[in-house]
């Protein structure tokens, strides 16, 4: 089998390499590429995030289907795939070093008899050790703390009213409960707090399987101190917390959000941030990316603000091409692997 490693500036081919080369012993040979690579970041994440919306028949492939001649598999990471490249190539495989396939045409693929594969949850340990140190990091203050030791003051507190308290005393909702979420969960079980879970798709049962206790939104809302977002973006979460989500939460409590911004209504955040309804936040993602200069956020002293990081390690980056070295190991034995798009 002769395969296309076709890498990206978030993750080149080299590392794609990195975590397949091992098929090599398989009688697997390699060729690399990379599409988009002398692109800056903020160029790289507009076409790919636009690239959701319009698919990737929108763009140009050619430089692609140019280095697929004797090719048998095509691996990319947010690349596109369009129809018109499968049904110009001989391509038996193609495969997203990602959990997503908006990337790829896949009702092209089947209808041409190419098996599409993913690689679900690759950045699922990097985005829930990031859910949690957010959590922490807003919980005692340690962004604010910094900020004010950088410019000279040493402020100690010591009215109880005044300080947080231990994680141990809290109770944390965790909304959605795929990869991600049962992470946050098994992490924060570590600190004993009270854990509750929002995931209607979820039985009851398995959610307590893994130690919390399931709740419905609104009951989360209201009984939990902190709340963190794991839930995909769509037309039924979109803005899925709002005003009257704010007005039920207390106000003493967090909202962390290292999913999608989209499942927030930012309005509704800096109101509910500014009228006291809630303590404050902590945001990896928003609505519009970049975050653009000026925005009311910027101006609220109880958020805590990354540039969509979560899920930004180097195992994360090696995840996707290990889960797809995996599959095409299942895929050279004859047998169907698990991560199938059809």
């Amino acid at each position: 089998m002769k395969v296309l490693l076709c890498g990206d500036p978030q993750q080149p081919s080299e590392y794609m390499y990195e975590a397949l080369e091992a098929l090599e012993s398989r009688g697997v040979s390699f060729e690399r590429m990379d599409w988009m690579d002398d692109s800056s970041p903020t160029e790289f994440r507009n076409v790919t995030m636009d690239m959701e919306s319009l698919g990737p028949g929108s763009y140009d492939t050619d430089t692609i289907a140019a280095n697929l001649d004797g090719v048998d598999a095509l691996v990319v990471h947010k690349a596109p795939v369009s129809r018109e490249l499968i049904t110009g190539a001989d391509l038996s495989l193609v495969a997203a070093a990602r959990g997503g396939t908006e990337n790829i045409d896949v009702e092209a693929a089947v209808d041409n008899g190419v098996t599409v594969l993913r690689a679900p949850g690759r950045n699922r340990d990097a985005v829930a050790d990031y859910a949690v140190s957010m959590l922490l990091s807003r919980l005692r203050e340690i962004p604010f703390n910094h900020a004010e030791l950088s410019d000279g003051e040493w402020n100690q507190v010591f009215d109880p009213d005044q300080l947080p308290p231990d994680v141990r005393t809290m109770t944390v909702g965790i909304v959605g409960f795929g990869h991600i979420g049962r992470g946050v969960a098994r992490r924060l079980a570590g600190f004993d707090p009270e854990l509750l879970v929002y995931d209607p798709f979820v039985d009851d049962e398995d959610i307590r399987d893994v130690g919390p206790e399931p709740a419905d939104l609104d009951t989360l809302l209201a009984d939990s101190d902190a709340v963190t977002l794991h839930v995909r973006l769509s037309e039924d979460t979109k803005n899925m917390i709002g005003h009257e989500e704010f007005e039920r939460m207390n106000d003493n409590g967090y909202l962390v959000n290292t999913a999608r911004g989209g499942l927030i209504d930012t309005d509704a955040l800096v109101a509910a941030v500014s009228e006291g309804a809630i303590a404050g936040a902590a945001l990896d993602v928003f609505d519009e990316e970049p975050i653009p200069a000026g925005h009311p956020l910027f101006d609220l002293d109880g958020v805590v603000l990354t540039p969509h990081v979560a899920g930004s390690t180097r195992d994360a980056v090696l995840g996707g091409p290990r889960i797809i070295a995996s599959q095409l190991e299942t895929y050279l034995d004859g047998e169907t692997p698990a991560h199938v798009v059809d």
